[in-house]
């Protein structure tokens, strides 16, 4: 029979100190065995440094187009950069300047493979890739990511598209949260169920390997202990992934305005709960990262 296995992997590596450490905390001390690192993270250096002293933590790549300035000259990225040179606001401004025809397909190539070769050249052999607020799930970004994943032999890319499907699944646990909330969450579940096949088959055609399943988008910001529990006590066989956003809330992550603060402290216990672990462990479920063996 085939195996149950859960990568747990932490977003937003090198974004934060607080989030640095308290992922270096959560794979030392908890079930976390995954993170991704993003290279124009304002601490990426201090992430780098920790990265070094743990041994059990696979490490991929937080691809970012959004939000943060890039690690290429803003003058070769034409229209990807705004005045203040950010990268655009969010996945919805990334898409409004690719409609413009502002962004020319080999300057966001060429920006994707300098946040890899950052990595590389930091010591780091990336696990897998992912993106900032998942924006290679826009076929145009897909596409280029996947070439930059063969070029670099990296096997293993994130499936964006959450499964947790129904609502009974999204709405539990929601009843502080108001009913169009709700339905905007299962709505993005909804999506997920009507793309991911044609992802699944796109990737499968790059000649890559994604988990069959992901969970953490449409409960994000809700995840606590029994909410893990109901979801993966159905785990199914096979590699699945937890997206998870562990920090300790400090003073540069209330600055620059996470979407998610206390929530990332909630995460962050969980992942350091025993309960969580025994739980896992009773229900045969083997966390692991994308560099382990996963067959």
């Amino acid at each position: 029979m085939e195996s149950r296995i859960l990568i747990i992997n932490a977003d937003d590596m090198g974004y934060t100190r607080g989030i640095n450490d308290a992922i270096i905390r959560c794979a030392t001390h908890g079930v976390l065995r995954s993170t991704t690192l993003m290279a124009n993270g304002a601490a990426f250096e201090h992430a780098v440094s920790l990265l070094r002293k743990v041994e059990n933590l696979g490490v991929g790549i937080h691809l970012v187009l959004t939000d943060l300035k890039p690690v290429g000259n803003p003058r070769d990225l034409g229209g990807l950069v705004t005045e203040g040179g950010r990268l655009p606001r969010g996945p919805s401004g990334l898409m409004a300047a690719m409609a413009r025809g502002d962004v020319p397909k080999q300057a966001l190539y060429r920006e994707l493979s300098l946040q890899v070769e950052k990595v590389l050249d930091h010591g780091i052999r990336p696990t897998h890739l992912d993106s900032h607020k998942h924006v290679h799930a826009i076929p145009r970004v897909r596409d280029l990511v996947f070439q930059v994943a063969a070029r670099y032999g990296i096997l293993w890319i994130r499936n964006p598209f959450d499964t947790t499907g129904s609502l009974w699944e999204v709405s539990a646990g929601f009843k502080s949260r108001g009913l169009l909330d709700i339905l905007s969450r299962w709505g993005e579940a909804g999506l997920a169920r009507v793309l991911s096949p044609h992802f699944s088959h796109s990737i499968r055609r790059a000649g890559l390997r994604t988990p069959r399943r992901f969970y953490g988008s449409a409960l994000m910001g809700r995840w606590d202990l029994q909410t893990a529990r109901r979801v993966f006590r159905a785990l199914p066989a096979g590699v699945s992934e937890w997206m998870v956003h562990p920090g300790d809330v400090d003073e540069d992550l209330i600055r620059i305005r996470s979407s998610l603060l206390n929530q990332r402290e909630r995460e962050r216990d969980l992942l350091l709960s025993p309960v969580l672990r025994r739980f896992l462990a009773e229900q045969s479920i083997h966390c692991k990262s994308f560099g382990d063996d996963l067959a």
